[in-house]
């Protein structure tokens, strides 16, 4: 399990099916639409806890061999714990797969024909060494394109498979979580959310944060901006998200983490100088 803290103090948890064991593993593999009775009444008491706590619960995404399950899952626990107004549960969408689109518009017309809340954690993909390559894009670019067009049809409150006879009154309840190192879908997202509030545009809430120790300058970006007042319209949540167990049991976390910072380091001085423009701005230089 992760633990993720925004700059108020709001917590919100990660965790991952497969962490529940060989059952959860084998369930999950078979497709079995209802998990075994000791994992399911063990979530119900997470979703309980984490309501009970104003916070919230991210399911992860994982290899394309769960993952049709994962979401199973994932849709039932929001259609019992995210109604009338309050989210709970979101289902993490992973864009570096072609479906994806088609994906989060089967997630809209759930919950607009159900009448229940949700919550979208979007991501670009953790396991192309481990997946099928041939659902995966070709490449970055088209993984890219395909992250921002969800984050810009969402944020605008659309599905990214709409079409001319859909009626955007009809769009439901969304909450956004950006999960992203990406400076520039960082930005994107923040921009647009604050345009179309300024504008008087529809939009849904927005939420963006990465991991402890990546793209740290970029969250402090965003905290800045709150904390100066640059605009008038609400800005985005921001959250920092951690490991927290042992280094045991947080092992495999941790090594992704490490093959993640190979790509990282390419931009280690942009990163570097924007830090010390950060230090230099909290000490009032």
């Amino acid at each position: 399990m992760d633990i993720c803290a925004n700059s108020n103090g709001q917590l919100a948890n990660r965790i991952r099916f497969t962490g529940a064991g060989p059952k959860a593993v084998e369930a999950l593999s078979r497709g079995d639409l209802v998990p075994p009775p000791s994992i399911a009444q063990a979530i119900e008491e997470i979703c309980e806890a984490t309501a009970s706590q104003n916070s919230r619960l991210w399911i992860d995404a994982e290899q394309q061999v769960f993952q049709p399950t994962i979401d199973a899952w994932t849709i039932d626990l929001m259609r019992r714990f995210n109604r009338n107004g309050r989210i709970v549960v979101y289902n993490t969408i992973q864009a570096y797969l072609k479906s994806s689109t088609e994906n989060v518009h089967r997630h809209l017309c759930l919950a607009q024909r159900e009448g229940w809340t949700l919550g979208i954690k979007l991501v670009r993909g953790a396991y192309i060494a481990h997946d099928i390559r041939s659902r995966i894009h070709d490449i970055k670019a088209d993984t890219d394109n395909s992250y921002d067009y969800i984050v810009e049809r969402l944020l605008s409150r659309e599905s990214p498979l709409k079409t001319a006879s859909d009626d955007a009154s009809e769009f439901p309840d969304v909450r956004l979580f950006v999960a992203s190192h990406n400076a520039e879908s960082v930005r994107k997202a923040s921009t647009l959310y604050r345009q179309r509030i300024h504008n008087g545009q529809p939009t849904i809430p927005l939420e963006i944060g990465q991991l402890q120790g990546m793209a740290d300058e970029v969250s402090c970006e965003l905290l800045a901006g709150n904390s100066t007042g640059q605009s008038e319209a609400p800005t985005p949540g921001v959250f920092k998200c951690l490991a927290w167990g042992t280094t045991e049991e947080c092992l495999h976390f941790l090594l992704r983490r490490a093959i993640e910072n190979k790509s990282a380091m390419e931009r280690t001085r942009d990163t570097a100088v924007a830090m010390r423009r950060e230090a230099r701005r909290r000490v009032g230089w």
